[in-house]
Protein backbone atom coordinates (compact mmCIF):
# COMPACT_ATOMS: atom_id res chain seq x y z
CA UNK A 1 0.00 0.00 0.00
CA UNK A 2 1.47 3.34 -0.95
CA UNK A 3 2.01 6.17 1.51
CA UNK A 4 -0.72 8.40 0.04
CA UNK A 5 -3.37 5.71 0.47
CA UNK A 6 -2.24 5.02 4.03
CA UNK A 7 -2.55 8.71 4.88
CA UNK A 8 -6.05 8.78 3.38
CA UNK A 9 -7.14 5.75 5.40
CA UNK A 10 -5.68 7.31 8.55
CA UNK A 11 -7.73 10.47 7.97
CA UNK A 12 -10.82 8.38 7.26
CA UNK A 13 -10.58 6.33 10.45
CA UNK A 14 -10.10 9.46 12.57
CA UNK A 15 -13.13 11.02 10.86
CA UNK A 16 -15.09 7.87 11.74
CA UNK A 17 -13.94 8.14 15.35
CA UNK A 18 -15.10 11.73 15.54
CA UNK A 19 -18.55 10.61 14.42
CA UNK A 20 -18.59 8.05 17.24
CA UNK A 21 -17.89 10.76 19.80
CA UNK A 22 -20.40 13.17 18.29
CA UNK A 23 -23.23 10.63 18.09
CA UNK A 24 -22.61 9.51 21.67
CA UNK A 25 -22.87 13.10 22.88
CA UNK A 26 -26.01 13.84 20.86
CA UNK A 27 -27.75 10.62 21.80
CA UNK A 28 -27.71 7.03 20.60
CA UNK A 29 -30.43 4.95 19.03
CA UNK A 30 -29.89 1.30 19.99
CA UNK A 31 -31.30 -1.78 18.25
CA UNK A 32 -30.70 -5.52 18.64
CA UNK A 33 -29.43 -7.57 15.71
CA UNK A 34 -30.51 -11.13 15.00
CA UNK A 35 -27.79 -12.50 17.29
CA UNK A 36 -29.07 -10.22 20.10
CA UNK A 37 -25.97 -8.03 20.00
CA UNK A 38 -26.55 -4.27 20.04
CA UNK A 39 -26.04 -1.92 17.13
CA UNK A 40 -26.37 1.86 17.24
CA UNK A 41 -27.02 4.63 14.77
CA UNK A 42 -23.31 5.47 15.13
CA UNK A 43 -22.29 1.97 13.97
CA UNK A 44 -24.45 2.37 10.89
CA UNK A 45 -23.33 5.92 10.07
CA UNK A 46 -19.66 5.02 10.44
CA UNK A 47 -20.14 1.88 8.38
CA UNK A 48 -21.69 3.88 5.54
CA UNK A 49 -18.93 6.51 5.71
CA UNK A 50 -16.06 4.03 5.62
CA UNK A 51 -17.69 1.91 2.92
CA UNK A 52 -18.33 4.92 0.69
CA UNK A 53 -14.89 6.50 1.10
CA UNK A 54 -12.93 3.25 0.83
CA UNK A 55 -14.83 2.48 -2.36
CA UNK A 56 -13.83 5.88 -3.74
CA UNK A 57 -10.18 5.39 -2.71
CA UNK A 58 -9.89 1.80 -3.93
CA UNK A 59 -12.72 1.04 -6.37
CA UNK A 60 -11.20 -2.31 -7.37
CA UNK A 61 -10.96 -3.72 -3.83
CA UNK A 62 -14.12 -5.33 -2.37
CA UNK A 63 -15.21 -4.34 1.15
CA UNK A 64 -16.63 -6.58 3.86
CA UNK A 65 -18.13 -4.54 6.68
CA UNK A 66 -19.91 -5.88 9.75
CA UNK A 67 -22.91 -3.61 9.29
CA UNK A 68 -23.22 -4.04 5.52
CA UNK A 69 -24.82 -6.98 3.67
CA UNK A 70 -22.18 -9.57 2.81
CA UNK A 71 -22.03 -10.58 -0.85
CA UNK A 72 -19.88 -13.12 -2.66
CA UNK A 73 -16.48 -11.60 -3.34
CA UNK A 74 -13.04 -12.55 -4.57
CA UNK A 75 -11.36 -13.14 -1.21
CA UNK A 76 -7.81 -12.85 -2.55
CA UNK A 77 -7.80 -9.12 -1.74
CA UNK A 78 -10.42 -7.23 0.25
CA UNK A 79 -11.02 -4.80 3.09
CA UNK A 80 -12.45 -5.93 6.43
CA UNK A 81 -14.15 -3.21 8.47
CA UNK A 82 -15.64 -3.09 11.95
CA UNK A 83 -17.15 0.39 12.37
CA UNK A 84 -17.34 0.12 16.17
CA UNK A 85 -15.74 -2.82 17.91
CA UNK A 86 -16.91 -2.95 21.50
CA UNK A 87 -20.39 -1.54 20.92
CA UNK A 88 -21.52 -2.53 24.42
CA UNK A 89 -18.61 -0.57 25.89
CA UNK A 90 -19.42 2.33 23.59
CA UNK A 91 -23.03 2.37 24.82
CA UNK A 92 -21.76 2.35 28.42
CA UNK A 93 -19.57 5.36 27.58
CA UNK A 94 -16.31 3.53 28.24
CA UNK A 95 -13.19 4.60 26.35
CA UNK A 96 -12.01 1.22 25.03
CA UNK A 97 -14.15 0.91 21.88
CA UNK A 98 -12.34 1.03 18.55
CA UNK A 99 -12.78 1.57 14.82
CA UNK A 100 -11.07 -1.10 12.69
CA UNK A 101 -9.96 -1.25 9.07
CA UNK A 102 -7.83 -4.13 7.76
CA UNK A 103 -6.61 -5.10 4.30
CA UNK A 104 -6.44 -8.79 3.37
CA UNK A 105 -4.16 -9.96 0.56
CA UNK A 106 -3.80 -13.63 -0.42
CA UNK A 107 -5.88 -14.57 2.65
CA UNK A 108 -3.61 -12.85 5.17
CA UNK A 109 -3.72 -9.36 6.76
CA UNK A 110 -1.11 -6.98 5.40
CA UNK A 111 -2.25 -3.55 6.64
CA UNK A 112 -4.28 -2.62 9.67
CA UNK A 113 -5.65 0.52 11.29
CA UNK A 114 -7.20 0.61 14.78
CA UNK A 115 -8.36 3.91 16.25
CA UNK A 116 -9.46 4.55 19.83
CA UNK A 117 -11.44 7.80 19.52
CA UNK A 118 -11.60 8.68 23.22
CA UNK A 119 -7.80 8.43 23.52
CA UNK A 120 -7.09 9.88 20.06
CA UNK A 121 -4.82 6.86 19.63
CA UNK A 122 -4.16 5.31 16.23
CA UNK A 123 -2.22 2.08 15.69
CA UNK A 124 -1.40 1.23 12.08
CA UNK A 125 1.01 -0.37 9.63
CA UNK A 126 2.92 2.17 7.55
CA UNK A 127 4.08 1.94 3.94
CA UNK A 128 7.29 0.15 4.99
CA UNK A 129 5.34 -2.54 6.86
CA UNK A 130 6.30 -1.09 10.25
CA UNK A 131 3.98 -0.99 13.26
CA UNK A 132 3.35 2.62 14.30
CA UNK A 133 1.41 4.41 17.03
CA UNK A 134 0.15 7.98 16.89
CA UNK A 135 -1.56 9.74 19.76
CA UNK A 136 -2.98 13.25 19.46
CA UNK A 137 -1.40 13.29 16.01
CA UNK A 138 2.15 12.57 17.21
CA UNK A 139 4.25 9.43 16.78
CA UNK A 140 4.83 7.69 20.11
CA UNK A 141 7.00 4.73 21.06
CA UNK A 142 5.42 1.42 22.04
CA UNK A 143 5.68 1.06 25.82
CA UNK A 144 6.25 -2.70 26.09
CA UNK A 145 6.71 -4.30 29.51
CA UNK A 146 9.97 -5.85 30.68
CA UNK A 147 10.68 -9.29 29.25
CA UNK A 148 10.63 -11.88 32.04
CA UNK A 149 9.88 -15.56 32.45
CA UNK A 150 6.23 -14.73 33.13
CA UNK A 151 3.32 -13.81 30.91
CA UNK A 152 1.05 -10.81 30.82
CA UNK A 153 -2.25 -11.94 29.33
CA UNK A 154 -5.12 -9.89 28.01
CA UNK A 155 -8.66 -11.26 27.87
CA UNK A 156 -12.15 -9.96 27.26
CA UNK A 157 -13.72 -8.02 30.10
CA UNK A 158 -17.11 -9.54 29.23
CA UNK A 159 -16.17 -13.06 28.11
CA UNK A 160 -14.20 -15.34 30.43
CA UNK A 161 -15.27 -18.95 29.84
CA UNK A 162 -13.90 -22.13 31.45
CA UNK A 163 -11.36 -22.75 28.68
CA UNK A 164 -9.92 -19.27 29.12
CA UNK A 165 -9.77 -19.67 32.89
CA UNK A 166 -7.97 -23.00 32.49
CA UNK A 167 -5.46 -21.48 30.08
CA UNK A 168 -4.68 -18.64 32.48
CA UNK A 169 -4.33 -21.06 35.37
CA UNK A 170 -2.00 -23.48 33.60
CA UNK A 171 0.51 -20.94 32.28
CA UNK A 172 2.90 -18.52 33.96
CA UNK A 173 0.45 -15.62 33.92
CA UNK A 174 1.40 -12.98 36.46
CA UNK A 175 -0.87 -10.18 35.26
CA UNK A 176 -4.22 -10.19 33.48
CA UNK A 177 -5.56 -7.19 31.61
CA UNK A 178 -9.30 -7.44 31.01
CA UNK A 179 -10.49 -5.25 28.17
CA UNK A 180 -13.21 -5.27 25.51
CA UNK A 181 -12.71 -4.70 21.78
CA UNK A 182 -9.68 -4.96 19.53
CA UNK A 183 -7.78 -2.72 21.96
CA UNK A 184 -6.54 -6.09 23.32
CA UNK A 185 -4.80 -6.75 20.01
CA UNK A 186 -3.14 -3.34 20.19
CA UNK A 187 -1.76 -4.29 23.62
CA UNK A 188 -0.23 -7.43 22.11
CA UNK A 189 1.25 -5.48 19.18
CA UNK A 190 2.74 -2.94 21.57
CA UNK A 191 4.18 -5.65 23.81
CA UNK A 192 2.16 -4.55 26.82
CA UNK A 193 0.55 -8.00 26.75
CA UNK A 194 2.24 -11.22 25.66
CA UNK A 195 -0.74 -13.42 24.93
CA UNK A 196 -4.44 -13.10 24.12
CA UNK A 197 -6.12 -16.52 24.12
CA UNK A 198 -9.55 -16.53 22.53
CA UNK A 199 -11.74 -19.57 23.10
CA UNK A 200 -15.01 -18.73 21.44
CA UNK A 201 -16.65 -17.14 18.45
CA UNK A 202 -15.22 -14.07 16.76
CA UNK A 203 -15.61 -12.74 13.26
CA UNK A 204 -12.86 -11.84 10.84
CA UNK A 205 -13.60 -8.12 11.01
CA UNK A 206 -13.05 -8.27 14.78
CA UNK A 207 -9.47 -9.44 14.32
CA UNK A 208 -8.04 -8.56 10.88
CA UNK A 209 -6.73 -5.07 11.59
CA UNK A 210 -5.18 -6.11 14.89
CA UNK A 211 -3.63 -9.19 13.30
CA UNK A 212 -1.88 -6.99 10.74
CA UNK A 213 -0.53 -4.82 13.57
CA UNK A 214 0.74 -7.83 15.52
CA UNK A 215 2.45 -9.33 12.48
CA UNK A 216 4.11 -6.00 11.70
CA UNK A 217 5.35 -5.88 15.30
CA UNK A 218 6.86 -9.36 15.13
CA UNK A 219 4.12 -11.51 16.66
CA UNK A 220 1.28 -13.49 15.14
CA UNK A 221 -2.17 -15.00 15.64
CA UNK A 222 -2.39 -18.78 15.27
CA UNK A 223 -5.08 -21.43 15.56
CA UNK A 224 -4.90 -24.52 17.78
CA UNK A 225 -2.73 -26.26 15.17
CA UNK A 226 -0.18 -23.44 15.25
CA UNK A 227 -1.16 -22.17 11.80
CA UNK A 228 -1.42 -18.45 11.14
CA UNK A 229 -5.04 -17.35 11.11
CA UNK A 230 -6.26 -16.74 7.56
CA UNK A 231 -9.17 -14.78 6.12
CA UNK A 232 -11.94 -15.20 3.62
CA UNK A 233 -13.20 -18.29 5.45
CA UNK A 234 -16.72 -19.65 5.13
CA UNK A 235 -19.12 -17.29 6.96
CA UNK A 236 -16.09 -15.17 7.97
CA UNK A 237 -15.92 -16.91 11.37
CA UNK A 238 -12.67 -17.44 13.27
CA UNK A 239 -11.69 -20.57 15.19
CA UNK A 240 -10.14 -20.54 18.65
CA UNK A 241 -6.90 -18.56 18.40
CA UNK A 242 -3.85 -17.33 20.30
CA UNK A 243 -2.47 -13.85 19.62
CA UNK A 244 1.07 -13.40 20.88
CA UNK A 245 3.65 -10.62 20.94
CA UNK A 246 7.17 -10.44 19.55
CA UNK A 247 8.56 -10.94 23.08
CA UNK A 248 7.23 -14.48 23.09
CA UNK A 249 7.87 -15.41 19.48
CA UNK A 250 10.32 -18.15 20.47
CA UNK A 251 9.50 -20.78 17.87
CA UNK A 252 7.83 -24.16 18.13
CA UNK A 253 8.98 -24.96 21.67
CA UNK A 254 7.11 -21.94 22.99
CA UNK A 255 4.11 -22.62 20.76
CA UNK A 256 3.88 -26.24 21.85
CA UNK A 257 3.96 -25.11 25.47
CA UNK A 258 1.06 -22.77 24.83
CA UNK A 259 -1.03 -25.35 23.01
CA UNK A 260 -0.14 -28.35 25.18
CA UNK A 261 0.61 -27.03 28.67
CA UNK A 262 2.46 -29.28 31.10
CA UNK A 263 0.78 -28.78 34.44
Amino acid sequence: MNKALIENVKRLIVEAGNIAIKRKDIGLKIELKNDRSPVTNADKEISNLIYRKLKALTPDIPIICEEQPITDIDTSRFWLVDPIDGTRSYIRRENSYTVNIGLIESNFPTYGFIYQPELEKLCYVDDTGTFKIEQHGNIVEAASHMVTDDYVATVSSHYLNLATRYFLKTHSITDIIRMPSSAKLCLVAEGLADIYPRFGRTMEWDVAAGHALIRAAGGDIVDTQGKTLNYGKLNFENPTFFAFSRNWQAGHAWLNNILDPKS
